[in-house]
């Protein structure tokens, strides 16, 4: 029996006081280890080994949006053991720097969300409870020098 360990790392994105969120793609819910029914998501991916979080995050913020943000404080931790698979996986608060959305072929939309959308909105609980800590932290973080 083969048993897999893997630290992922996801972004809360704010810009303007609204929050990034995106849709997966049929390809990429259909070879999910953990959650191949789940359609909202939020930028990021693994860490490859000796790579630091808030790098990593940068790496796969770039990857998969172009954006560039500042890191900020993790506002969750995910750890679950599940098939096999150990994930852990790690949410940090972000702000948008600059840059326009241009999605990778992991996603097919996102949208740019409001508080008011958020909590009104279909998403999991999970995120919606990620994406209002970032919110309510966001104006009080310091981004700058971080990393």
């Amino acid at each position: 029996m083969k048993r897999d360990f893997a630290i992922a790392v996801k972004a809360v994105i704010v810009k303007d006081n609204k929050v990034l969120v995106l849709t997966r793609s049929r390809g990429e819910m259909e070879c999910s280890y953990m959650n191949s029914h789940q359609k909202w998501d939020l930028p990021g991916g693994g860490l490859h080994f000796y790579e630091r979080s808030q790098e990593g995050l940068q790496r796969e913020i770039k990857e998969e949006t172009d954006l560039d943000v500042f890191v900020g404080e993790p506002v969750s931790l995910f750890d679950v053991i599940k098939n096999h698979i150990h994930l852990c996986i790690f949410t940090y608060a972000c702000r948008w720097k600059n840059g326009e959305v241009a999605l990778s072929d992991e996603h097919e939309g996102y949208f740019w969300m409001t508080r008011e959308e958020v909590c009104s909105s279909q998403l999991p609980n999970w995120m919606k409870r990620d994406l209002l800590r970032a919110l309510d932290r966001e104006p009080y973080m310091e981004f700058e020098g971080r990393l």
